[in-house]
């Protein structure tokens, strides 16, 4: 029972060590702000300008979220799609709830669910699929 917990521990610093030196290398970083609190998974970001990176384009992907120096969130990609290149990218926001991470210059998009009853009650008060513009530089 010992050995087991202790495998894990071990496993569990290796894959933040293997996470931190990923994200060191960064093959897109971007900002964006956002104007009222907004989940993001389970991550509770309150309104405020953000800064982000992507270390690989990948469905596996981990997006770090920070608000000035501070990392603040990381975030599991979901769904991916590929999309046209573009120079713009956008933040698609279902009420208060992010449902798509659009990534222009690397022509990626990424989906996160919410869960139905809560799109459906959403969409019902009206509102509305707001979208952020979200600035992307790629490496």
């Amino acid at each position: 029972m010992k050995s087991n917990r202790t495998i894990t521990l071990f496993l569990g610093l290796a894959a933040i060590c293997l996470t931190a030196g990923s994200l060191g290398a960064a093959d897109l970083i971007g900002s964006f702000t956002l104007p009222s609190q907004t989940y993001w998974g389970s991550a509770v970001l309150p309104p405020g300008s953000y800064t982000f990176t992507l270390g690989h384009a990948t469905p596996q992907g981990l997006i770090l979220i920070r608000h000035g120096t501070k990392g603040v969130a990381l975030i599991m990609t979901q769904s991916m799609s590929s999309t046209k290149l573009s120079e713009a990218s956008s933040m698609q926001i279902v009420g208060s709830r992010v449902r798509s991470l659009h990534l222009g210059p690397i022509g990626l998009t990424y989906n996160y669910p919410i869960p139905k009853k809560q799109e459906v009650e959403m969409l019902a008060r009206g509102s509305g699929v707001p979208s952020a513009s979200v600035s992307v530089a790629a490496k």
